[in-house]
């Protein structure tokens, strides 16, 4: 994608409006942004609309809910989609995955136990983007990104997630548009300062007349990011927009929307550390020299491009561009009321979407565990540089980095979905009765070729070499720093699939709501049909490239036929009591299941004739294991909450205190040897899970001082030996936090201050890295009307936030070496706006 001339223009463009176009009221534009923008500010009156029947408030619903306003969001200064989620209450993500994505989302202590989102689906107003969260290579936060065209970010955990919504016995995250109805909008400009990267968002809406609005929003992006790469990894666009027709008095509505999307951003892989250990304990963490994770990256110039063996069975030089996506999507909802109390909503939509993942995957190593190992028949006598001012010269550094060069073709992971749903309200006595009944249905396709090469490269944070190795008569055994092409982690990995997943899911619910209390049930029967092929790797061959023989293994292995379909329910039930006007309590118990997609194929799992193995078939038909029990993956919650509003010292308070309890299984393919057994890649976990905790969202406004927060506390445990023995899981931290306050001063500024920290974590060998809090301030400034002038910091005092799971890279060296996932640096960025 070549948008560099695009963006240049539009900057100069926008920011000549800004300071050119005939201004008007700043206040005025500022409030009719919030008025659709920030659902907060009708706190607990507002209407949920995910995961939900669409016509109860927040306040009189019997399920955990938050809704999150662009604005809050925006004050944030989000550096990851993951970043974005970090500010609902229930989601667990260290935000340290980049731009791109890639994140492991858990939520309310339920663990992730190889990658993705498995229990919590991304919509996009109400449809999934895709189907599954944790896809190999294309988790659902690829597909996401937060843009000025969202008006606030809904979320719900458990209860109605489990049966409004299919895949999502976790939580729903709904980014909500804006409509139009609300006439208004802005160009802004983003600059990063002290690094290159230009971001322009926009949006605008307004009235055709007076039954049709519309609105359209997007962004550009494009640079080389805060982690100061030497070429461009940021290079993206994305416009959505809507069109919106009301008819028969008010009584129904039909909306088209549309989005079309073209992004390249990097994806963070972590950077190597210092540390000290005292027994389990990793304290005293700080930078590696030379790689401070804060500011660099092993994204380099010396292997911004590099070969891989493709699927036609030849040599081909692919871009190192992060994760890339192109996707166009076009969609309809239907609304109307008829007489007597019924109602039909019909939402669907097309999306044709493709993309891709090329990546450095990072991992420290002793430079000696290289020297005189075997490496493709030889035993390694030198290691020189690649490439760089040092080219051909000796490597003697005392650690290098031998991960993986990956890039895998997402050839396409385009879908179709429909909602439809019909509802009826009737009076019962005192109270009134609500019945649903709707039916969901969405074919998802996920069609990828991988290609994971064996790889070294000298352990820096700018531009590092890749490393060739040669033996003692110095024959060279590495073709620019590559050892192996696909087959870093054996046949397993070097896969092609593709595969059709069509998901159809009837639903029923029965609500009944009184002045005083309220019940509701809801039942979800899925069923999920599973099509297409997968080719696991082959045998190892020798190809020669440039002069040098290269192990080499593709696509030419195993092959399975999907043909099998599985069929599950999932339920909840709950009640809620109506204590005061301002103040109910709810309780809940629910069991939601998720289909295990494209992790169950290439395990043995699936027999000869393409159906699930059973337990009968093990040593026959092509079955290693049984694969009905794991194709599907029950989560179970109960939960008990309280929501409250009310006045505090002057002002108006929201708070919403949810406790929880529960339990889950998984069955998952690891590609990695990060969890599989004996450091093999290519392995099926099979995990349990507990958890029990609380979850807070609260608000605060008192003049011109505003206040959002929230908190996950939790004690997630996993299975260990015994199977009544439970340890505490890894990644997870006990609290979880994002607290965001905002001050106006009169009408010539806004002060605020974001703050997002944890606690201490664990990594998968139980050592234990403490948690630390980030400190994000910003000003806005509005010299003139409508006009406003931003200064954003990232990470004020430059913390060492290490938040990903870490490794131990070297024991036994004083300061201990370690690895590991930390937040940005202090960054900042200014940025200018007009509002109209």
């Amino acid at each position: 994608m070549k948008l560099t001339p695009l963006h240049t223009c539009v900057s100069f463009i926008a920011l000549s409006s800004a300071f050119l176009v005939s201004p008007a009221l700043a206040q005025d534009a500022a409030q009719a942004e919030s008025a659709e923008a920030a659902p907060e500010s009708v706190g607990l009156d507002a209407i949920v609309v995910t995961a939900s029947g669409r016509d109860k408030t927040q306040l009189n619903s019997s399920v955990s809910v938050s809704s999150i306003s662009a604005e809050t969001i925006q004050s944030l200064k989000p550096s990851s989609e993951a970043e974005v989620f970090r500010t609902i209450p229930g989601i667990q993500v260290a935000g340290t995955s980049g731009p791109g994505g890639n994140s492991n989302i858990a939520v309310r202590g339920l663990p992730v136990a190889t990658g993705g989102s498995p229990f919590v689906q991304i919509q996009e107003d109400g449809l999934p983007t895709v189907l599954f969260g944790d896809i190999q290579f294309g988790n659902n936060d690829y597909w996401t990104r937060f843009d000025s065209s969202v008006a606030n970010i809904e979320g719900v955990r458990g209860g109605s997630a489990t049966t409004f919504a299919s895949q999502a016995p976790g939580a729903v995250i709904n980014y909500i548009s804006h409509t139009g109805k609300q006439e208004g909008g802005f160009v802004s400009v983003g600059k990063g300062l002290g690094y290159d990267e230009t971001r322009v968002d926009f949006r605008y809406g307004g009235s055709i007349n007076d039954t049709t609005y519309f609105h359209v929003g997007g962004y550009f992006k494009n640079g080389r990011g805060p982690l100061h790469a030497d070429y461009t990894v940021s290079d993206s666009i994305q416009v959505k927009g809507n069109l919106t027709k009301e008819f028969d008095g008010g009584k129904g509505f039909f909306r088209l929307n549309f989005k079309y999307a073209d992004t390249q951003e990097p994806n963070y892989t972590g950077a190597p550390a210092l540390a000290t250990i005292s027994g389990k304990n990793v304290g005293n963490i700080r930078p590696y020299p030379g790689f401070d994770g804060r500011d660099s990256s092993n994204y380099s110039i010396y292997n911004q491009d590099f070969l891989i063996y493709n699927r036609d069975g030849n040599l081909e030089r692919v871009k190192m561009d992060g994760i890339t996506t192109n996707a166009k999507a076009f969609g309809g909802q239907l609304h109307y009321e008829f007489d007597g109390g019924i109602t039909v909503d019909n939402n669907a939509r097309y999306t044709k979407m493709s993309g891709g993942f090329a990546s450095p995957f990072l991992n420290t190593a002793p430079t000696s565990s290289v020297l005189g190992s075997t490496v493709n028949g030889k035993t390694v006598a030198a290691i020189r540089y690649a490439s760089g001012l040092k080219a051909g010269e000796l490597f003697t550094d005392a650690y290098l980095d031998n991960n993986v060069n990956v890039r895998t073709n997402i050839r396409d992971i385009g879908s179709f979905a429909n909602d439809l749903t019909l509802a009826g309200k009737y009076e019962f006595g005192a109270g009134k009765v609500t019945a649903r009944a709707g039916v969901f249905y969405m074919n998802q396709k996920i069609a990828m070729d991988w290609h994971v090469n064996k790889s070294l490269r000298e352990l820096s944070g700018e531009n590092p070499s890749q490393l060739d190795l040669f033996d003692s008569a110095g024959n060279k055994l590495t073709q620019a720093g590559t050892s192996g092409y696909n087959n870093n982690w054996g046949n397993c990995c070097a896969r092609d699939y593709d595969l059709s997943y069509a998901n159809t899911a009837p639903y029923i619910s029965l609500d009944l709501d009184h002045d005083m209390f309220g019940v509701d049930g809801s039942v979800r029967f899925e069923r999920v049909k599973a099509s297409g092929y997968a080719i696991a790797g082959g045998s190892e061959f020798n190809i020669v490239s440039n002069g040098v023989t290269i192990p080499t293994i593709t696509s030419n292995g195993v092959r399975e036929q999907l043909n099998y379909t599985r069929s599950y329910t999932s339920y909840t039930f709950g009640g809620l009591f109506k204590v005061s006007p301002n103040v109910s309590i709810f309780a809940r118990t629910s069991r939601g299941g998720r289909f295990n997609g494209d992790r169950q194929t290439l395990g043995g799992k699936i027999r000869d004739d393409g159906a699930l193995c059973t337990s009968g078939d093990i040593g026959s038909n092509g079955c290693t294991a049984d694969g009905i029990t794991p194709s599907v993956d029950f989560v179970k919650q109960h939960e008990l909450g309280i929501k409250s509003r009310g006045d505090l010292l002057g002002g108006r308070f929201t708070m919403e205190l949810t406790l929880l309890k529960g339990s889950f299984k998984q069955s998952t393919f690891e590609l990695s040897a990060t969890k599989c057994p004996g450091g093999a890649g290519g392995c099926v976990i099979d995990a349990k899970y507990k958890s029990s905790g609380a979850e807070f969202f609260g608000t605060y406004r008192n003049g011109g001082f505003s206040l959002v927060g929230n908190a996950t506390y939790s004690k997630a445990k996993k299975q260990g030996a015994g199977a009544a023995n439970f340890v505490r899981a890894d990644g997870i931290p006990d609290l979880i936090y994002t607290v965001s306050a905002n001050y106006d001063i009169g009408e010539m500024a806004t002060v605020g201050m974001a703050v997002t920290g944890q606690t201490s974590a664990i990594d998968s060998n139980g050592f234990q890295y403490p948690g630390k809090a980030i400190f994000n301030p910003s000003l806005r400034i509005y010299p003139i009307k409508n006009l406003e002038l931003g200064l954003q910091v990232y990470n004020l005092f430059d913390t060492f936030d290490l938040r990903g799971n870490g490794g131990i890279a070297d024991a036994a060296a004083n300061p201990v070496v370690i690895g590991g996932a930390p937040a940005l640096g202090r960054t900042f960025s200014g940025s200018v706006r007009y509002n109209f």
